[in-house]
């Protein structure tokens, strides 16, 4: 498999594919919020909101999560 293909099959499958673009994550409480994805380690999701912050979401709080256009 050529690596073009193979960034293009990476880019399909998993939000963690997504550093450096911004997203939207939803709690499974219905709550949400937007920011830059960081860093995706086992168990958190490490995004930069737009005031700078950094925030840790654990995993298992998470509903869904989407890039914004």
């Amino acid at each position: 498999m050529s690596e073009e293909n193979r960034e293009e099959k990476k880019k399909k499958f998993g939000f963690y594919h997504r550093k450096g673009e911004k997203i939207k994550v939803v709690f499974k409480d219905g709550k949400a919020v937007t920011g830059t994805l960081l860093w995706v380690p086992p168990y958190e999701v490490i995004i930069e909101t737009e005031d700078g912050k950094e925030l840790t979401i654990f995993k298992h709080a998470i509903k869904y999560v989407y890039v914004l256009d």
